[in-house]
This record gives C-alpha cells, sequence and structure tokens, in this order.
C-alpha cells in the first residue's frame, strides 16, 4: 500500500493550487481525530468512526492496545484506487483513498473496503506502536516517538528506542495485518483467499524456487512481477502456517510488544518458536510443497482441461484482452519484469508479440482498463492509473495516441459496437458511476450512480448493444454477476433482467459470448479459478474447465473454442482451448480452512458489522482544520554537529501537525573548545517547511557530517532562507 508521503503530496498541491477549494476539516473521538476535505466526503465520516471503535475494540482485547495519543486518519480522494496505509512514526496515523478496491484475481478482500481499510490498518498501528515501560520511557525522555533523519543519524538510535517494532521488514508488517483482518473479517479475506492458494500451488507445480526471507524483500519485490505485493502473500502464507502449526495464540505472542518480548521481531520469534525465523520459514516450505502436491491431486482426480500456449513467454500482468479475426491478433496490455507496461498485440499464429505504445502509468495485475474498436482498429486504453485517470485513443494500424479525456476518472471501458460508444466506470468521492461517451468520445453522460457501497466493476456490452453487465460487490461482502437491458439503464432503471449471486466468491471479467447469449467469466467456485458460462435466458450456469493454477479473461472465438490467460509463477500466459461444460470438478482444501478447522477459536475474532456502534464525536462536531495551530511537538533529543574542526552538543526539537502538512525543526548547540572564539560557540538552527513555504535560518550554522568527512559545511554568522514552490507541472512521472 502507499506510503502516506504520495497523499500528503497530492493534498499539498490541492491546497496550493486551490486554497478554497481545499478547506480541511477535522472531526475527533476520544481516541480518533479525522482530517478531511469538506464537502462530499463528510457523509462517510459517521461510519469510519464506527469502523474505528469496532476495530479498536478487537486491538484492546487481542494485543493490549489503548493508545495514550489520538489516532489520526487522513482521507483523501487522489486516486480512481482504493488503498490505504499506516505509519507510527513520529505519531499514529492512517491514510485512507475514497475509491473502491480494485478486485482483481480476488487480489483484495470482498469485504466493504473502508472496514476492511480500518482492521488491517489499525493492526499495524497497534503492532507497531504498543511499548513496554523501557519504550514509554524513552518516548518520555525524547518527548515522543523519534522518526529518523538524515539531519541528525543519531536519530536512528533514538528510534530503535522508542519504536523498535517499525524496524521490522514488509513481509511481516503485511502478513500479520491481512492475517488478523481476514479472521476480524469471518474469515473474509487473503488468509482463506483463492488466489494466495494458486500463487503457492503454482509455484510447487512449477517446481519454482521461494524466495527466504533475505530474498523477499531483495529480488523478490524487485524483479518478480508482482513486485511489493509478494510481501503480502508470503507473509500472509506465513503467518497461516505458524498459526496452523503452533496455534494463533503464538503469533499474537511474536506480533505483540508485551512485558517479557523481545524488541527486535526476530529475537521474539526465537523466544515464542524456540528456533530461528530462516528455520521456520524451510519448515513452512517443505510443508506448503507438501499441502499443494495434495491439492494438485486433487483437481487431478478428474481430467484437467488441455491448452495450448499462444505465447512463449509469461506476460506478468494484464489487462482485459480481444481477438481481431482480421489480423488474427491479439489486443491487450501487458506489464512484466524489464519492459515497461505497454499496449500490445499477439499474433494467434506464431505468439509474436507487438509493442504499441507504453502505458503511463499502469497498475499492478490490471495494467490499465482496455476497449476495443474492431471496425477501426483503435484500442481505448487508461493512463495515471494510480491516480486520476485520462482516457486515450490508439490508432493500431498507425501507432498514433491522443488523449480523448484527462483526468476524467473512468475506468472499465467496454465499446458499444452498435452505436459506436463508449461506456466505463467512474470513481468520484468513493460512489461508481456508469457513464457513456459518445464519439468523439470527449466527453461523458451520467447513466446510473450508485450510492456509497456498492463497487461496480468488470463492465462490457453485448454485440448488438442491446444489453450491459456487470459484476457488483455489496458491503456485506457479497458479491453477484448482473445483466442490464442498455434503453432501461438509460433511463435509469438498474433493475437487472438476470441475476447470479456467488456469495463471497468474486464474478472475474465476465464478458459477453458473441452471440450475446451467455457470458463467459472466472470464479473461484472450487478453490482454483475456472471458466464459467451463465447462460442469460435460463440463468443456468456452468464449469467448462478443470485448472491446475487457473484461467482468467476468457476471450471466446466462437464455438467452444475460446483464448484464456492461464497463470503461471511468472505471470499470466495466454493459451487457447476447448471449453465444453464438465459434470465434476474437485475442490481443493484451503490452509484458512483448515487452520480454523484445527483451531476454531479464530471464529471469536468476527468484529461483527460497525454499524452496530455508536459515534458520538466531541468538541461540538465537525469544524475547519488549523494546520498551523494544530502544530505540537513530537520529538526532542540530543544531538552533536562539528562546526570547523570541534565538535557541538546540543538539542533538536522538532514539530508537526496531525496531517504532516506543516514541520519545523529548532536546534541548539554549544562548542566548549577553548580555541574558538567565544562567539562563535552557540549554534542555532531553524527550519520550518510548508506544502508550498520553506523558511530555514541559521548561527553558526553546524553539521554532523562535518565531524566525519572531508567537506566542512560550517559557516560563521548568520544565514536566512526563504524558498516558495510552485507546481508548473503535476503529472507524474513529470513533475
Amino acid at each position: 500500500m502507499p506510503g502516506r508521503v504520495s497523499a500528503l503530496l497530492a493534498l499539498a498541491f490541492l491546497v496550493a493550487a486551490d486554497p478554497a477549494a481545499a478547506q480541511l476539516k477535522t472531526l475527533e473521538t476520544e481516541k480518533l481525530k479525522i482530517v478531511y476535505p469538506g464537502g462530499a466526503e463528510s457523509f462517510l465520516i459517521p461510519y469510519l468512526g464506527k469502523a474505528f471503535l469496532n476495530s479498536m475494540a478487537f486491538q484492546r482485547r487481542i494485543f493490549g492496545f489503548d493508545p495514550k495519543d489520538k489516532i489520526n486518519l487522513l482521507l483523501v480522494d487522489f486516486s480512481d484506487s482504493g488503498n490505504a496505509s499506516a505509519g507510527a512514526v513520529p505519531n499514529n496515523g492512517m491514510t485512507f483513498y475514497l475509491a473502491p478496491a480494485n478486485y482483481a484475481y480476488e487480489t483484495f478482500s470482498s469485504n466493504e473496503r473502508m472496514n476492511t481499510y480500518m482492521n488491517h490498518e489499525l493492526v499495524h498501528v497497534a503492532t507497531m506502536d504498543r511499548g513496554l515501560s523501557s519504550e514509554r520511557l524513552f518516548r518520555r525522555v525524547f518527548a515522543g516517538k523519534v522518526a529518523p533523519v538524515a539531519l541528525y543519524p543519531e536519530s536512528v538510535l533514538y528510534f530503535l528506542l522508542t519504536a523498535p517494532r517499525v524496524a521490522v521488514p514488509r513481509w511481516y508488517l503485511e502478513g500479520s495485518a491481512v492475517f488478523f483482518e481476514t479472521f476480524m473479517a469471518g474469515g473474509i479475506g487473503r488468509a482463506q483467499g483463492g488466489y494466495d492458494e494458486m500463487v503457492f500451488r503454482a509455484m510447487v507445480r512449477d517446481h519454482s524456487r521461494f524466495y527466504d526471507p533475505l530474498g523477499l524483500v531483495s529480488e523478490g519485490v524487485k524483479i518478480d512481477f508482482q513486485l511489493s505485493a509478494n510481501a503480502y502473500l508470503y507473509g500472509t502464507r506465513f503467518m497461516s502456517w505458524l498459526a496452523f502449526e503452533h496455534s494463533p495464540e503464538k503469533v499474537i505472542e511474536w506480533v505483540s510488544r508485551k512485558e517479557g518480548s523481545k524488541a527486535y521481531y526476530s529475537a521474539q520469534f526465537r523466544r515464542v518458536f524456540g528456533r530461528s525465523i530462516d528455520q521456520a520459514w524451510s519448515e513452512w516450505i517443505a510443508f506448503e510443497r507438501d499441502f499443494q502436491n495434495r491439492n494438485l491431486e486433487l483437481i487431478r482426480r478428474y481430467p484437467t482441461t488441455p491448452y495450448t500456449d499462444v505465447s512463449t513467454r509469461a506476460l506478468g500482468s494484464v489487462s482485459r484482452a480481444f481477438f481481431d479475426p482480421e489480423t488474427r491478433r491479439l489486443y491487450g496490455a501487458f506489464n512484466y519484469p524489464g519492459v515497461v507496461g505497454h499496449v500490445g498485440s499477439i499474433s494467434l499464429e506464431d505468439g509474436a508479440i507487438e509493442r504499441l505504445v507504453d502505458v503511463k502509468g499502469p497498475v499492478l495485475y490490471t495494467v490499465t482498463s482496455l476497449a476495443f474498436d474492431p471496425a477501426t482498429k483503435t484500442v481505448f486504453y487508461t493512463t495515471d492509473n494510480n491516480a486520476l485517470r485520462d482516457i486515450v485513443a490508439l490508432d493500431t494500424r498507425s501507432r498514433r495516441t491522443r488523449v480523448l479525456q484527462k483526468d476524467a476518472r473512468i475506468g472499465d471501458l467496454a465499446f458499444n459496437n452498435s452505436d459506436r460508444s463508449l461506456w466505463g466506470i467512474r470513481h468520484h468521492n468513493g460512489i461508481c458511476t456508469i457513464v457513456r461517451m459518445a464519439e468523439p468520445w470527449t466527453e461523458w453522460t451520467q447513466v446510473k450512480s450508485w450510492p456509497y457501497g456498492p463497487v461496480v466493476y468488470d463492465l462490457d456490452v453485448s454485440p448488438d448493444g442491446s444489453r450491459i453487465s456487470a459484476s457488483i460487490g455489496e458491503v456485506t461482502g457479497q458479491h453477484s454477476l448482473q445483466v442490464f437491458e442498455t434503453e432501461a439503464l438509460l433511463k435509469g432503471d438498474a433493475t437487472p433482467m438476470r441475476k447470479h449471486d456467488f456469495g463471497v466468491a468474486i464474478p472475474s471479467n465476465f464478458v459477453f459470448s458473441p452471440d450475446g447469449r451467455s457470458l463467459y467469466g472466472s470464479s473461484y467456485y472450487t478453490g482454483a479459478s475456472n471458466i464459467f458460462r451463465l447462460e442469460i435466458a435460463t440463468g443456468k450456469v456452468e464449469a467448462l474447465t478443470n485448472a491446475e493454477t487457473g484461467f482468467f479473461r476468457p476471450i471466446p472465438l466462437g464455438g467452444d473454442s475460446m483464448v484464456v490467460f492461464r497463470y503461471t509463477g511468472e505471470g499470466f500466459v495466454p493459451a487457447r482451448i476447448e471449453a465444453r461444460p464438465l459434470d465434476d470438478i474437485n475442490a481443493i482444501s484451503f490452509l484458512g480452512q483448515k487452520l480454523v478447522e484445527k483451531h476454531p477459536q479464530l471464529k471469536d475474532w468476527n468484529v461483527g458489522s460497525p454499524a452496530a456502534r455508536s459515534f458520538e464525536p466531541i468538541r461540538g462536531g465537525e469544524r475547519g482544520y488549523d494546520s498551523l495551530a494544530s502544530m505540537r511537538i513530537e520529538s526532542a533529543y540530543p544531538i552533536v554537529q562539528g562546526y570547523r574542526e570541534f565538535a557541538a552538543f546540543g538539542y533538536a526539537f522538532n514539530f508537526s501537525d496531525p496531517a504532516g502538512l506543516n514541520r519545523a525543526s529548532v536546534s541548539a548547540s554549544y562548542s566548549k573548545a577553548a580555541d574558538l572564539p567565544s562567539n562563535e560557540r552557540l549554534h542555532v538552527g531553524f527550519r520550518f517547511e510548508r506544502f508550498d513555504w520553506t523558511a530555514r535560518f541559521k548561527w553558526n550554522g553546524a553539521d554532523f557530517y562535518d565531524l566525519v568527512g572531508p567537506t566542512k559545511t560550517s559557516r560563521k554568522g548568520y544565514a536566512i532562507g526563504l524558498g516558495h514552490r510552485k507546481s508548473l507541472l503535476w503529472d507524474d512521472p513529470r513533475q
């Protein structure tokens, strides 16, 4: 999940660009301070407060977490893809992105997203922040938890003394958060999810190398197509195995910072489990190989679906793809290691890959949202997929591109061949809206908006344009595939003419057949992702494949022939199959399911719905957020500096506001050297940083690195600086 820095930069840009439109508001409870842009986001605040209380009751019960200071929550809407992040230094803070989450391949929990974020991020805060008497002592000595800063290298030591459980690898943080989050939601989450099972089943089948803990944080998050998502995969699986073999209580004892525990995470692991992490990791891999081999045996009890690979290599993450019968090529977007994410085509005859145009701002797993006009050979795709999406048209013959709409915030594109309109789903203020764009596609019109809560995704239009299909996830975690009459939908009537409930499973990438009578898509009905067909007239659902790993994104070619993307350890590979109804498919075993059967106490972790909580804000409810008036001291500690050839000893004081829009640092040190004139012995420094202004002052400026480096930056007298920053261009990666 992205750090709070990106959200703060975007918030700073918004405030600087239009202060009147970005009046921040705040609302507080006894333990929570929410900061958010006033206006449309206000409706969500009471629900966030209830979700916080609901999750905090669990953190208090399981971890004994009862923070002294308020936890800060920053709510923003600067991305079309929902996400969240958390930190515990210098204060406890979380950032939530309002947009709907990406359910691709079930890599995100099907539960209501803000509730999922709250459970996940508060586990982060609880495991990072809680300290023993020694940490609490140092926090009093240093006036808070110390954030490491390059200007004062000794701050790293103070950081470890005040918040040792922040200095841990990402797989530990994300693995523990996903593990607890899953059972807080009654088993809805990746610790019991089909995608994670598939990843490790594919690795075992293909005899792939498992990363060890060191390799995971080096190679595993750099050269693998899943990048940092591997931290979630490995961490969650390792935590689940530990709970299965040694009990959930042992996992709690490891990740908690309670009396008698060790400060460093690996030392605490040895204390709890009696072995090193490396030893336990090897035991888990041996268990995983055996567990997944047994799952493969279950799948193979019935004939598996034969396939013929189209491409000679795995393509990493893939978008929706389209087959053009005239050129016999597949058009899609691909993102694999060593190559920038791009729109390309693949020959169905020899598998040759043609790279057409790079995708600016690709997203993990789905790369971009993509639609295709077969008449003009035009590909429509989105850029800035981790920000506010643009819509771009690509002429595949000339390779020329043109931006149709800037910051449209529209994705899930689908092309209507009957009237040449482009359809999509717009994300704004957390709300999903189906929109229609008539040729030349430079403007959109609202078709249907859902209230906050339901997430609409995977849009498609039938070949004759008479029907629209979409998957919809409810706040209950239930998902369904729905089909609408286009004419009725254009009148605002979203009553489905056909609906199939998938429960907590996610109906993925369902598309119309060439005759418009059926929908083809994938689901983890049996634990392995297989292709299913829904007959629209009768509502009958049939399984068409029996995959060892998983089949996704079907492209019907006519008759029983279709192209699917099969999962491998290096990403998705396009393959041809003959898809026919199957009578029998074996379900696999889930480690999460086995875990609950062995340790049924996990059922008691379910925190239920936040709706049952009572939300009572204090201090008169919503009010304006004054970032300057909200500044407080965050830390103070002794420092060592160099002035010319002499050492100076002093103190540094750091200040900030809860949203991190303003920061200030004051330092004073003194050199007692007899060879130094009396008017050069005192050294004072001041620095203030706002999102657009920087002010600094030095008197006999000193610097730690003058003690150790050949370059001397210390200077006699005073120096004053004032800086202003204004973004002339904000279009990542260009700024």
